[in-house]
């Protein structure tokens, strides 16, 4: 049965709760405000007033005070009004439980909220969920996932990727990345040098990162803030399609409620029209927390989500954490722990030369179709 929110005929002050995001906290006001000026949120309607468990750097949050009227009282970065569609009865602790005994040592090393992941994915429906985690491990024991393995470095040039080490105002971790880094290595070039199979473990490796990232914080840090930068994009082809559809399918598939937030910056126009295009592939939820900005709005617009101290240089902040931290590069910079694909293997570590999956006779004519 899926998730419904609490209306605010069945609300009552010291209730348990969790919000869109499946954090938790316990219910100390309940109203209604008739002024959008009244509201945080610049909405009308009931509100709740939550103290949440876990503090938070987002502006929205208080003591349970806002325009100098206390609505209630709690730690200084605890309290957040809130509109009562937003909240849903307490249950991820209920549900962590079922699905631990249900895998048992399968997940046994798992963080809560990474089995929280799988139920909001599927809206708490619990039957759906246990298909989708058993689907999941069973992808996990096949394709080997690792944040420690080895791609050729000029990926890191082609395509410059890294995390910042910090995170926006909502606790996601910063990521940026600058597909075909600014035009030097466009899409369908990359996807000829390097093949779909590689490109996607190098995809993987870089999510394994993130959540090696967000265990290390006891899930502090819950997502990601994606920061693409789009500069000098004048096509959206074919090629980008295949290539887009396939990791997102993967990462949807595998890795869901990973993205707390997708900003796609110096964003030509022509791009939001092509979107159509590639937004049949994304889940509704996921595109709700996708935003496009403009060329030189950058600055303005993500200093509204985290620190100005923390906005990458290429949307007109000081930071270059996202290049320097690991050199632009994904997995291990250990050469002797080259990724293996099947037949797609390296013949040399030294100059990681990609043989073509595609051409290999052992390859299944399915197989190449997919790619």
């Amino acid at each position: 049965m899926a998730l419904t929110h609490i209306s605010h005929q069945n609300a009552s002050v010291g209730m348990r709760v969790q919000d869109y995001w499946g954090r938790t906290g316990t219910i100390r006001w309940i109203g209604k405000i008739e002024k959008k000026s009244q509201s945080p949120t610049n909405q009308t309607g009931w509100h709740y007033g939550i103290e949440y468990d876990e503090e938070s750097k987002n502006p929205l949050r208080s003591n349970g005070t806002w325009n100098d009227k206390q609505y209630f009282t709690c730690p200084p970065r605890n309290g957040m009004l809130g509109v009562e569609r937003d909240f849903y009865p307490e249950v991820n602790g209920k549900y962590v439980k079922l699905l631990r005994e249900k895998f048992g040592d399968q997940v046994a090393t798992w963080h809560d909220f990474e089995l929280v992941k799988f139920c909001i994915a599927r809206n708490y429906d619990m039957t759906k969920v246990i298909e989708m985690l058993k689907k999941h491990l069973k992808w996990r024991e096949e394709f080997k996932p690792s944040c420690d393995e080895y791609f050729p470095p000029s990926m890191a040039e082609d395509y410059s990727c890294g995390y910042t080490g910090t995170a926006d105002y909502d606790e996601n971790l910063i990521f940026c990345e600058k597909p075909m880094n600014n035009k030097s290595c466009p899409a369908p070039v990359f996807v000829e040098k390097y093949t779909l199979p590689v490109i996607c473990r190098w995809h993987i490796a870089g999510i394994e990162m993130g959540l090696q990232y967000l265990r290390e914080s006891n899930y502090h840090y819950k997502r990601m803030c994606y920061i693409v930068d789009l500069q000098n994009l004048t096509t959206f082809s074919r090629a980008m399609v295949t290539f887009a559809q396939k990791l997102s399918s993967i990462e949807q598939d595998n890795y869901p409620e990973m993205a707390g937030r997708v900003i796609m910056v110096n964003c030509p126009t022509f791009f939001r029209v092509c979107w159509k295009l590639f937004q049949l592939f994304i889940n509704e939820r996921t595109n709700q927390k996708i935003r496009f900005v403009p060329p030189g709005k950058g600055l303005e617009v993500l200093s509204q989500m985290m620190a100005v101290e923390d906005i990458p240089d290429f949307c007109g902040g000081p930071s270059r954490k996202w290049i320097e931290t690991n050199g632009g590069r994904l997995g291990s910079s250990d050469p002797t722990k080259v990724y293996k694909i099947g037949s797609c293997n390296v013949s040399d570590p030294g100059s990681l030369q990609v043989k073509r999956l595609e051409n290999s006779p052992n390859m299944k004519d399915e197989d190449r179709r997919s790619i």
